[in-house]
């Protein structure tokens, strides 16, 4: 029978091999075996520290020097949890770990991300994302041989988000598009994370892009570029009219930088015009997603999560947009923000920023308030005659992708070098002038000639005027007015009821202004439409003792304003000076004194200017 001392002997035997065990692994550098028969020997270990600290320490110090890549610090903990669960323990070691194998940083919002390496190339991610809670778990099971659990893996990444914000450098993350000193850079969206370079003397594909591209786990891979390609290989893969071709591909080549406001692509025609068949083959070669299409979003808050988290908002079969919905979609084309409650339980904001291009489609046009229709191309897609299946579509795509991609790449960079030679007077540029400029050296490229592209452009504006007016019943009633002759000058409270009178009955009121001011916002939002038509419909902004008052009325036959590009008439109103002018007739209602009938745009500085 075995004393005391004898089984004292055997214990203190067996803890010894289970440290020479596992220093033998450490040697070998199989730092995943490491924690595999670590997992089986803990005890064993435990009790070595208990006894005999100083021991486990010269321990501790040769698996340290045996094998770089076991994290001795997560090595202490769970030989000495602080909890009797060791969930807490388990996300510290985790926390730990995965701090030495990436890089923390924060963007200048102060959200957290991690950059790491993996397979010899580097990859960017929200901490706070799928794609770097499945690398955590992945960490988690190779290097400590555990499956964590949720709340393991949410306490690890608050861990390392605290860190990546009060530790870490800041940085701009981006998503498809970036540019920095050396030119555009196109991410690839493959699994080796490259990126294309795209200046004014080429293009090419680099393996270790500066710019930190981020992604979500929908993102999908663009077509390998090849060079030798053309882009009108695109024009049979997609149903667009030969006319508006170059507007097309000047949406397309804009979508490629991040530094400009971004044009909305609407794309209409009757069913069966292979509207979202064209929209997904633009897509193709913007920014592929795992979701190509998406239906109307129910909210404004959609509107901004889709652009919180992909480059091109893309929305198919719109019957119709809100107000708030417009504003929002013009908003991502010109880069801002919304910000919303985070918890009902604090002030907390929770802020979604967004810059993106947007393309959608309809039977029939969407884009109807006139702030985003001076940023859309609208094209209307010609009925098809002769049909392809989704497979010939597919497996033609497929097929001509890679030169179409290189081509719109050379088309970008040709571009690139020919737009500091573009030239279109201040008083000519549209509102949306980036774009207009790059068509213009777009259009040089493909062999047009100087000032096609804007005569082709501003033509496409003035088309979708008449849109405008018509989508908005108090906009066309006032048209209507002064079509039979009228010209009102007095208080928009006055005007309001004589609009109303000629209402039509089968008008709901909804769309109908219900109070002055009603009429007021109304005749300050279409007063730049109007104007293309030859009515002035302008509101004071002082308010006198009967009400804020206002004109609507045709422009003088003295008036001859140059030749206005829609979304900039406003701008240009103060720089018409027609010679000779004759010397206008005292008013007849006030004898020249300040009333309404004085107001004269094209001299008075002093009114202001509605945008």
């Amino acid at each position: 029978m075995l004393s005391a001392d004898d089984i004292d002997e055997q214990v203190e035997a067996t803890e010894q091999d289970a440290l020479t065990e596992l220093l033998e692994i450490a040697k070998d550098g199989d730092a995943p075996g490491f924690w595999r028969a670590f997992k089986t020997r803990v005890n064993a270990v435990q009790q070595v520290m208990a006894d005999d600290p100083v021991e486990y320490a010269a321990w501790r110090a040769e698996v340290k020097t045996a094998c770089s890549k076991i994290n001795v610090s997560t090595l202490d903990a769970l030989v000495n949890p602080k909890d009797g669960d060791g969930s807490d323990s388990q996300a510290t070691q985790l926390a730990s770990l995965a701090s030495e194998k990436c890089e923390l940083w924060h963007d200048a919002e102060g959200d957290a991300f991690a950059s790491l390496e993996r397979d010899n190339h580097r990859e960017h991610w929200r901490i706070d994302s799928v794609g770097f809670r499945d690398w955590l778990s992945w960490i988690a099971h190779s290097e400590l041989g555990a499956a964590p659990s949720s709340e393991t893996l949410k306490s690890a990444c608050n861990a390392l988000s605290g860190t990546a914000k009060f530790d870490g450098d800041e940085h701009e993350p981006r998503r498809r598009v970036g540019k920095d000193s050396s030119g555009y850079w196109l991410d690839v969206g493959d699994d080796h994370w490259r990126a294309i370079l795209i200046t004014a003397t080429g293009w090419r594909i680099m393996n270790d892009p500066p710019v930190r591209f981020i992604r979500t786990k929908a993102t999908r891979a663009l077509p390998e570029p090849v060079s030798g390609g053309s882009v009108d290989v695109l024009w049979h893969l997609v149903n667009v009219p030969k006319q508006e071709r170059l507007l097309v591909l000047a949406w397309i080549i804009e979508c490629f930088r991040p530094d400009t406001p971004y044009a909305l692509l609407e794309l209409t025609g009757e069913q069966g015009a292979a509207k979202s068949t064209a929209q997904r083959t633009f897509r193709r070669f913007i920014d592929p997603n795992q979701v190509e299409l998406r239906g109307k979003p129910k909210a404004v808050e959609d509107i901004y999560v889709s652009a919180s988290n992909s480059h091109l908002l893309s929305y198919e079969n719109l019957s119709g947009l809100s107000n708030d919905q417009s504003d929002a979609l013009c908003t991502c084309c010109t880069g801002g923000g919304y910000a919303a409650r985070q918890l009902y339980t604090n002030g907390e904001e929770s802020t979604l920023t967004a810059h993106c291009p947007v393309a959608l489609n309809g039977i029939s046009p969407v884009v109807l308030r006139p702030d985003l229709l001076d940023r859309a191309v609208s094209i209307t897609l010609p009925e098809i005659t002769v049909r392809k299946t989704d497979d010939e579509i597919r497996e033609a795509t497929e097929a001509a992708a890679r030169g179409i991609m290189g081509a719109l790449l050379d088309l970008f960079s040709n571009a690139m070098a020919l737009i500091p030679s573009v030239v279109i007077p201040p008083e000519q540029r549209p509102r949306m002038a980036d774009f207009a400029m790059l068509g213009e050296a777009i259009a040089r490229v493909q062999g047009y000639t100087e000032g096609d592209f804007l005569a082709l452009y501003t033509d496409h504006r003035r088309t979708a005027i008449g849109r405008t007016i018509d989508a908005s019943p108090v906009a066309a009633a006032m048209v209507a007015y002064v079509d039979r002759g009228n010209r009102y000058v007095g208080t928009v409270k006055g005007l309001l009821e004589i609009l109303t009178e000629h209402k039509p009955d089968h008008e709901r009121d909804e769309y109908w202004p219900r109070s002055p001011k009603g009429l007021a916002d109304a005749m300050r939002r279409y007063a730049p439409a109007l104007r293309q038509m030859g009515i002035i419909a302008r509101v004071d902004n002082t308010r006198r003792k009967d009400g804020v008052h206002c004109v609507l009325h045709v422009q003088a036959p003295d008036y001859s304003p140059q030749p206005q590009v829609p979304g900039n008439e406003v701008h240009q109103v103060h720089q018409v000076h027609p010679s000779p002018k004759p010397e206008p007739e005292p008013c007849p209602q006030c004898g020249g004194s300040g009333c309404p009938l004085c107001w004269d745009t094209s001299d008075d500085d002093s009114i202001p200017e509605e945008i």
